[in-house]
């Protein structure tokens, strides 16, 4: 018997290998080979709008009504200057201004009783909570403003003159009590820009020959439209009759090199970096959206972002200290939908609104570390608004892409694929998850199957293991559960699929057919190919 035993089954393997050279194979699956499903990945962004009440409306101490905030700088999360406009009639003079030492619970505004009553502010630039300085445009004499004793008392740096044809201050900013740069319009045909070394004591012209000369009559620069980070310097112009370009220098303001925007004709060009090299430009000439391009080489090129999400056009900022999350705001008084704020994680591709200011009134924004900043509204009164504060709430909001599918997983074998986690919460938050629920089918293992502290905008690999059942030619089918460890009402599903093929080893559709029309012949053959 062990003699024809021996002799039945070579010949039926001898049988086996003449058939599966002469017929045309199917796709061969060995039951050890790890099958990797395809990975369907859905809508890679849910804009999950904010349920945290992150924001606190502040009152500027401005005593007349309807002062809106033109541009705001914060120091630190305690010390904030911000310089006011006439929200009734912006081209109306204005030389008053706003601070906080206390992160907003009380601000003190005055007014810059030195500077021309016919002058406007364009920009307020602070190194603590008793030095700033302004410049002030549009009255006589124009020029640079500082103080050193809190606001109490400003004092005209008339040596940048500012008093030409043509002239118009735009932008100061200090590195420290000595160093500083401004800028302000062409004259003379070059832009009129000034260093110092003793805190502006002292202002010497930076020479015509150091700046890339205008595009024509026509091109300008505009109130605090620039960025500072290390030594660097960008501003950005606003033209009429063509593109928009940004202007740069790496010596704090003796040397300047000038780059293109993609930005057409009329644009008014902003620019904020996180670092030297990545950064964002806007074009706010629109009332609606913000229009952005970004850059990583520090500005030397340019690239147009098509991004999804409302970005607004009023002001906007990059938060120091976080991995790429910028905040845009919306002040635009034609249509309630244009106003409010929204964020970015990922550096301006995609804008998630608050839905807590949707409607009200933002303009200039200023933020510093630990998601801290503020925005510019419009006063009521003394005790009344003007300013709103946010503070990051820290709600997590959790999404999930992918699917896990495989459709010829061999029976008791192991299946491998992943999907994706991602946090989705407002600025500060971070995301604590774990896997909850998953089939009874199947032995499963997830790698990771938790995590703690995962930052917004990013995401985490779930690995996926499956060994599967030894059922074959079934269908197995299922989801994936995964909540937020902090709110199990936030969850959500990955998909589940698994059919498990006729035969464990080999699958051939020659023999599939051949014993579906001889059912009696060959039984041998049928029960070691597992049919």
């Amino acid at each position: 018997m062990k003699k024809i035993g021996k002799n039945i089954l070579k010949a039926t393997i001898i049988f086996a290998i003449v058939f599966a050279f002469v017929m045309p194979a199917s796709a061969m699956i060995n039951q050890r080979d790890t099958i990797k499903p395809q990975n369907i990945v859905n809508d890679p962004l849910k804009l999950l709008l904010s349920k945290g009440p992150g924001w606190v409306e502040q009152a500027t101490g401005f005593w007349e009504p309807s002062r809106g905030l033109t541009f705001m700088h914060a120091v630190d999360e305690n010390v904030v200057w911000a310089a006011a406009y006439d929200g009734l009639s912006g081209t109306s003079p204005c030389r008053e201004f706003t601070k906080t030492t206390n992160g907003g619970d009380e601000w003190f505004a005055d007014i810059i009783s030195e500077a021309p009553d016919d002058g406007r502010i364009a920009m307020i630039y602070a190194l603590d909570e008793n030095t700033a300085w302004i410049a002030m445009h549009s009255g006589n004499p124009q020029g640079i403003w500082k103080t050193s004793d809190g606001g109490i008392t400003w004092v005209h740096q008339d040596t940048a003159v500012y008093n030409e044809t043509g002239s118009f201050p735009n932008v100061v900013h200090f590195w420290d009590e000595n160093d500083g740069f401004c800028q302000g319009d062409p004259v003379d045909g070059y832009y009129e820009m000034y260093t110092t070394t003793d805190g502006g004591d002292t202002w010497v012209r930076v020479p015509e020959e150091n700046i890339p000369e205008p595009l024509g009559s026509g091109e300008y620069g505009t109130v605090g439209y620039y960025d500072v980070v290390g030594d660097t310097v960008w501003w950005g112009t606003q033209y009429s009759a063509d593109r928009g370009r940004v202007f740069k220098s790496t010596d704090r303001g003796y040397h300047w090199t000038v780059a293109d925007t993609p930005f057409g004709s009329g644009c008014w060009v902003d620019t904020r970096f996180k670092d030297q090299n990545n950064g964002l430009a806007m074009d706010k000439r629109e009332s609606t959206e913000g229009i952005i391009a970004e850059t990583s080489d520090g500005g030397e090129t340019w690239t147009m972002i098509d991004q999804t999400g409302l970005c607004y056009s009023g002001d906007f900022d990059y938060v120091p200290g976080t991995d790429n999350l910028y905040i845009s705001t919306g002040v635009y008084s034609s249509d309630p939908t244009y106003q409010g704020a929204s964020y970015s994680f990922d550096g301006g591709h995609t804008w998630i609104e608050w839905t807590e200011v949707s409607g009200i009134q933002l303009f200039a924004t200023t933020w510093v570390e630990g998601i801290i900043g503020w925005a510019g509204s419009f006063s009521q009164d003394e005790y009344t608004g003007g300013v709103y504060k946010y503070i990051p709430g820290y709600e997590s909001n959790l999404y999930c892409e992918g699917e896990l599918r495989w459709e010829s997983a061999p029976q008791g074998g192991t299946v491998q694929g992943s999907f994706i986690v991602k946090s989705m919460g407002e600025p500060g938050s971070e995301l604590n998850w774990e896997v909850d629920e998953y089939p009874e089918w199947g032995e499963w293992t997830f790698t990771p199957a938790s995590g703690t502290g995962l930052p917004l905008g990013d995401s985490i690999t779930v690995d996926v293991e499956v060994v599967a059942p030894d059922d074959k030619e079934t269908e197995f089918t299922g989801t994936v559960k995964v909540v937020n460890s902090d709110d199990s009402s936030d969850s959500c599903e990955i998909d589940v699929y698994l059919l498990t093929p006729r035969n464990k080893a080999v699958y051939n559709p020659f023999f599939l057919r051949l014993f579906e029309r001889f059912p009696n012949a060959f039984p041998i053959l049928r029960h070691l190919l597992g049919f």
